[in-house]
């Protein structure tokens, strides 16, 4: 029976004098490597070699000062090498970069599909961090956030100290914002440009920022933070320093991301691993679902009917044909906001005037889909690798068993990431 897990090796191949900027090619690969939660990566410098050019590259003594070869060398899962090999082979510049399949026995007495169980959150948090300041105007922070990933922002000191946080949730109850971040950015620039038009000039950040902003620090373990999350009932923790300065941000995202990568593709039936769960057992059944021929209205009624702001489309049969969202109909239906679309989608206003659009005319792209038998895991890097907050659960013919969201794995994953930390502290007692 194999005893080892499968990993993949990358090395990259450069000179010693080599530079992305100002810095050294080989430390700005490795803080790359770092930043991002990669498992580990060396670097080996040679006493000879030569490259493309062909020049002999030698450490004899009369000679050191010329450019040596270096290797770097990383083995890891193959789920964070395909996510990292892009950025590590830019910062390659010139240098050959090769992958190579490899068995891992242990890592620290550990198998490879633990590697990362004991992840902080500085390991898996985005950085650098878009952030404003207390006196800045709510124009200015609306625009600085508009059309970006993100939805909120970090408002700090002069020194860079957290002291709030503003979201498309402050911006809208207590700054009077007429659209949600998300659907302001799929309006037309002159319906961007009314509604911006509104705001007070004279309001700034520090008169709607949200205070006492639940945090965590870079060396909390993604168990810890997870859980904070889940139990705060947050999309994200500002990361803060020793002093309280602002070194990161911890999304859903980010969480769903190195769970996607960190549990093994594979778990073998009976072995009560945590990772084992399933969409089937997290699923709910009560996600707002539409027929394809339903009208504009109806559909309108399924998207507003809960926080997901989205309504599953399905045909006669019950058969998955996609997913509509509140900027879906916005960027379809109402480029100009003057149907009162907009009013219905912000709750502001009744069902808008009549319209023949359906529905399933409205369908943009297929929907995300799992199997009942489909991890967290698996699930959590489908979710991030195709920027989706929704997957359908769906039966072998492809109908509607229920859905599951970012909230729903991030508690079972966090319930799975403190179980595991839990094992791998008891192995690190023995």
């Amino acid at each position: 029976m194999e005893r080892y897990s499968r990993g993949l090796r990358v090395q990259v191949f450069f000179g010693e004098t080599d530079q992305v900027g100002h810095t050294p090619r080989y430390q700005a690969m490795l803080e790359y490597l770092r930043r991002e939660g990669a498992a580990g990566a060396t670097i080996e410098r040679g006493v000879a070699g030569f490259g493309v050019n062909s020049k002999i590259h030698t450490a004899a003594v009369l000679r050191l000062s010329l450019d040596l070869p270096m290797v770097l060398t990383w083995i890891d899962a193959p789920g964070r090498v395909e996510r990292l090999l892009p950025g590590l082979a830019e910062l390659a510049g010139s240098g050959i970069v090769t992958v190579e399949e490899v068995g891992v026995a242990a890592y620290g007495g550990r198998r490879l599909e633990q590697l990362r169980f004991d992840l902080q959150v500085r390991d898996v948090m985005t950085t650098p961090v878009t952030s404003v300041r207390a006196d800045a105007t709510l124009r200015e922070a609306v625009e600085l956030v508009t059309g970006q990933e993100f939805r909120a922002l970090p408002v700090v000191d002069e020194a860079g100290r957290l002291v709030g946080m503003v979201t498309s949730g402050d911006f809208v109850a207590r700054g009077g914002l007429g659209a949600r971040l998300d659907l302001l950015a799929v309006l037309s620039r002159a319906a961007q440009g009314e509604i911006l038009e509104r705001l007070d000039p004279e309001r700034r950040v520090r008169d709607v920022m949200s205070t006492g902003v639940v945090t965590v620090r870079g060396t909390d373990s993604v168990a810890t933070a997870t859980h904070r999350m889940a139990e705060e009932r947050v999309k994200r923790l500002p990361v803060v320093d020793d002093e309280g300065r602002l070194i990161g941000i911890l999304s859903r995202a980010d969480v769903l991301r190195a769970v996607g990568e960190t549990f093994p593709r594979a778990i073998e039936e009976g072995t009560g691993h945590p990772g084992a769960r399933t969409v089937g057992e997290v699923m709910r059944r009560d996600g707002p679902v539409v027929r394809a021929d339903a009208d504009l209205a109806t559909l309108l009624d399924a998207v507003v009917s809960t926080r997901l702001n989205r309504a599953i489309v399905v045909d006669g049969n019950d058969r998955v044909i996609g997913v509509v969202s509140d900027a879906d109909v916005i960027r379809s239906v109402d480029p100009t906001a003057d149907s009162g679309v907009l009013g219905t989608l912000m709750r502001t206003a009744g069902r808008p005037a009549a319209s023949r659009v359906t529905a399933g005319e409205l369908v943009s792209r297929p929907a995300l889909t799992a199997g009942p038998e489909m991890t967290i895991a698996e699930a959590s890097r489908l979710m991030t690798e195709n920027r989706r907050k929704l997957i359908c659960v769906v039966d072998g013919a492809g109908r509607l068993l229920g859905i599951a969201d970012r909230a729903d794995l991030l508690r079972a994953a966090g319930d799975a990431l403190r179980d595991l930390a839990a094992a791998a502290a008891e192995d690190d007692d023995d």
